[in-house]
C-alpha cells in the first residue's frame, strides 16, 4: 500500500538518480569527470612552448621560423631578444608585427626579453599581458601550469642589491617554493662560444643566484647560433638563430665537455611533462640539430 502520492515517489527517485545522495556519495565516489582530470594536470602539467631569438635583419628567414613555430602548436613562445635591428624605427616594428601575425592568429602568446637592438618606445607593445605584480614590461614574471617564468632586462640596473636583482631573487625563491619548474629568459648569456663570448656582468650578478635556486633552464640569445652548456649545475641555452646573420663559434675554446654548438637558424621546442623538460632543436628545413632532457 502506498503511503505517499505517486508524483512524490517519482520526484524522490529522480533526485536520487541525479544526485546520488550525500550518504551514498561519501561511501562510493562518482567516477571520473572533469574536476579530477584538472587536478591531475595541475600536479603533473604537460604542455609545449618554443624558445628562439635574434630575429632582426632577415625578415624572410624570420617568416620561415614563424611557420615552423606555428607547426609545433606551442602554447606560447619565449623570445631571447633583438626583435628588430633598430628599436627606434617604427617601420621595422610594423614589419615585425606582420611577420609574427600568424602566432596571434593561432592564439600563441609571445614573451620576449629586451635585446640591445630593441631600445626605443615600441618594444613594450610586444610583451604579452598579464604578468605578475612586482615587475614591469622590461623585467617581469608569469606562471603557467604551475611553472614559473622569469624575464630579466640587462639594460636596466641588475647589479647585486639593485631593485631588479632583489626582484629576481624573490621570483627565484617563489619558483623554488611553489613551481613545478622555473625558467629564466634574458638576452646576453653568462656563457657562450660565439664571438660575443661570456657576459661578465651576468656571470657575476645572476649566475650565483641560478646556482643557488636551480631553475630548470636559462634561455639567452645575443650570439647568433645555438649553444647548450651546463655550468655549476645550471642548464644554459643560447638561442640566437631567428633571422639575424649567423655567427660561428669563435670562442669554441671556452666550451667544456658535453657542450653542443651549431651555427644554424633554429627554434627550441620544449615539451614539459611534470618536472621533465624534453627539448628538440629544429631548423627551418626540419633538421634536428640537438635533443636534450632536463630533470631534477
Amino acid at each position: 500500500m502506498l503511503t505517499q502520492p505517486l508524483w512524490k515517489s517519482a520526484l524522490i527517485l529522480a533526485c536520487v538518480l541525479a544526485g546520488a545522495g550525500s550518504v551514498n556519495a561519501a561511501k562510493k565516489p562518482i567516477p571520473a569527470v572533469k574536476k579530477p582530470i584538472k587536478a591531475a594536470s595541475a600536479v603533473n602539467p604537460r604542455y609545449t612552448f618554443v624558445a628562439y631569438g635574434d630575429t632582426r635583419s632577415n625578415p624572410d628567414v624570420h617568416r620561415t621560423i614563424i611557420d615552423l613555430i606555428v607547426a609545433q602548436k606551442p602554447e606560447f613562445v619565449l623570445q631571447s631578444g633583438d626583435l628588430v635591428s633598430d628599436g627606434g624605427n617604427p617601420r621595422q616594428w610594423t614589419e615585425f608585427s606582420e611577420i609574427t601575425k600568424p602566432l596571434r592568429d593561432a592564439h600563441i602568446a609571445y614573451y620576449p626579453s629586451r635585446g640591445n637592438h630593441d631600445a626605443g618606445p615600441y618594444y613594450q607593445n610586444y610583451v604579452t599581458e598579464p604578468f605578475e605584480p612586482g615587475g614591469n614590461k622590461y623585467y617581469y614574471a608569469f606562471t603557467r601550469h604551475k611553472n614559473h617564468f622569469i624575464v630579466l632586462d640587462e639594460f636596466q640596473d641588475y647589479a647585486i642589491g639593485s631593485d631588479q636583482y632583489q626582484w629576481l631573487e624573490r621570483e627565484l625563491k617563489k619558483g623554488q617554493k611553489t613551481a613545478v619548474n622555473t625558467f629564466v629568459l634574458f638576452h646576453e648569456s653568462p656563457f657562450s662560444v660565439g664571438p660575443h663570448g661570456p657576459t661578465g656582468m651576468a656571470q657575476r650578478n645572476v649566475h650565483p643566484l641560478f646556482v643557488k635556486y636551480r631553475p630548470r633552464a636559462v634561455f639567452c640569445g645575443h650570439d647568433h647560433l645555438y649553444y647548450r652548456t651546463k655550468r655549476d649545475g645550471v642548464n644554459y641555452l643560447v638561442t640566437g638563430g631567428g633571422g639575424a646573420p649567423l655567427y660561428q663559434a669563435d670562442n669554441a675554446a671556452l666550451a667544456i665537455p658535453g657542450d653542443v654548438y651549431v651555427s644554424d637558424y633554429h627554434i627550441i621546442r620544449c615539451e614539459v611533462n611534470g618536472t621533465q623538460v624534453s627539448g628538440t632543436v629544429i631548423t627551418p628545413s626540419g633538421k634536428v640539430i640537438d635533443k636534450f632532457v632536463f630533470k631534477p
